[in-house]
């Protein structure tokens, strides 16, 4: 689903989408890999509420995808290591928070996903996963692969 189908007539958001993966820093788009999924179009999120989230609490970037109907992703790209656990955990809640005033609906953000920006101390069975996987945020390693993560149709 599109982020443009997705956002309110009122949003302020909408004027900073952009087409396909064009939102992303080109070192982020490069730790993603697409192959059956068609990214729609990009938020960079960061930025876009930069005058509205403090700073570092601001969720790195949202997607829409081909792959299934209101299904919008969003990503973070961020030092993987157990003491950013909670910051990462913060930045989604604030971003959650934001777009249920932004969005159609807020539950169409499906997935949250944490790719490291580096080297990684944090395991996807460690504790720091289960805690967030309790906050509803996943972590993929160096590299986001979207059709594992977002599983078969």
């Amino acid at each position: 689903m599109s982020i443009r189908q997705m956002l309110r007539p009122e949003s302020r958001l909408a004027r900073n989408v952009s087409r396909g993966m064009q939102a992303l820093k080109p070192s982020h788009r490069s730790a993603i890999t697409v192959s059956r999924t068609t990214v729609l179009d990009s938020l960079d999120l960061d930025s876009a509420t930069r005058h509205l989230l403090p700073i570092g609490r601001r969720w790195d970037y949202l997607l829409g995808t081909s792959r299934r109907q209101n299904m919008l992703v969003g990503v973070e790209v961020h030092p993987a290591r157990a003491n950013q656990v909670r910051p990462v955990i913060e930045k989604k809640r604030a971003a959650h928070r934001l777009l249920r005033d932004e969005l159609i609906d807020a539950r169409c953000v499906r997935c949250w996903l944490w790719i490291a920006s580096g080297r990684s101390t944090i395991t996807r069975t460690g504790p720091e996963a289960r805690l967030l996987a309790l906050a509803g945020v996943r972590f993929v390693g160096r590299r986001l692969h979207l059709e594992k993560e977002l599983g078969s149709d």
